[in-house]
């Protein structure tokens, strides 16, 4: 499928793009003003003046959303992430036995309880993930396979929320055969998660995993999964940067955008500051000194506004793997 082709042209429909500044705070700042003006789109209809007015499944529907989309829930799913990718460093290692605790390397004690150790507690974290995400993944199924006809109540074109609104969420703008597709795998991924962590409750020990027929199932679930969420989130990633790279200044930048660009501002403003300073003809004025300062604290608000931006934008996106 050509993103190009699919998933912008339908966001296109709803917003016509502009072009951006040559000039680094000017285009800053007009980024900033655009997707401000942009994020009040979706309440210009109110949920009070939809036709049908929400149901009480929406109801609850957003209740439940809404209940996952808090600070401590975020920093909670960061930590579970961190610890993902710690133990998951700690489980390839034993598994290829980068270990010094016993010999054979690959199959002692106590590296084997360690193993099962890691494996298990690797699932749990995967599960919450799973079951965390499980709101946002089922409302999004909802939305986009709601029928045709009468029974179509919310428009699930692109550039529309949940409620058929017109929304500026990165998310919604991807086109809607390729959010099916995502979904149907995030559910599938969910599913085999609690396949997979079943397996685990039943050959608990390492024993157990590493004897047929617990070989066939622990592994087979565990592979299942993991694709599923790799499709998923390839595809999710490559259709939300081709929407980026299209319309740059209708969507806010990644974080990893936003810090490369701040970071270059800090360097070239130092640089200027060091070869000045280093010119004993023509000493550093301090205008020069002040407007330094000035450019830096311009950066560091433009930083933090493209942070709270971004965030803003892909609170869906994030919702589908529990964060």
């Amino acid at each position: 499928m050509d993103i190009t082709n699919g998933d912008v042209a339908a966001t296109q429909q709803h917003h016509d793009a502009t072009k951006r500044s040559d000039h680094d705070d000017s285009s800053s700042n007009q980024n900033q003003s655009i997707h401000d003006d942009d994020v009040s789109v979706s309440s210009i209809i109110t949920l009070s003046e939809l036709d049908p007015p929400p149901s009480r499944s929406e109801i609850l529907r957003d209740k439940w959303l809404e209940s996952l989309s808090g600070k401590i829930h975020f920093r909670v799913g960061v930590t579970v992430m961190a610890l993902i990718i710690i133990d998951g460093a700690f489980f390839f290692f034993l598994l290829v036995g980068a270990q010094n605790m016993c010999t054979p390397r690959t199959n002692c004690n106590p590296r084997n309880w360690w193993y099962n150790f890691s494996i298990q507690f690797l699932n749990v974290l995967f599960t919450y993930l799973a079951t965390v995400s499980l709101p946002w993944r089922l409302s999004n199924t909802a939305h986009l396979f709601n029928g045709s006809g009468k029974h179509n109540r919310r428009s699930s074109d692109a550039g529309l929320d949940l409620y058929g609104r017109p929304t500026e969420k990165i998310w919604y703008h991807i086109s809607q055969s390729r959010r099916r597709i995502i979904v149907f795998f995030l559910i599938l991924n969910s599913l085999t998660q609690y396949a997979n962590q079943a397996t685990r409750i039943i050959y608990y020990s390492f024993e157990l995993q590493n004897v047929f027929p617990g070989t066939l199932w622990t592994n087979l679930f565990f592979m299942l999964s993991m694709m599923c969420a790799t499709v998923a989130g390839v595809l999710q990633i490559h259709a939300e940067m081709g929407l980026r790279k299209v319309h740059p200044e209708r969507f806010p930048p990644t974080l990893f955008e936003t810090l490369g660009e701040y970071l270059t501002k800090v360097r070239n403003i130092r640089r200027r500051t060091r070869e000045e300073g280093g010119d004993e003809e023509e000493p550093t004025r301090d205008g020069d000194v002040e407007e330094d300062r000035r450019k830096l604290e311009r950066g560091r608000s433009f930083f933090v506004r493209n942070i709270h931006s971004f965030f803003s934008n892909v609170e869906p996106s994030l919702g589908l793997w529990g964060l």
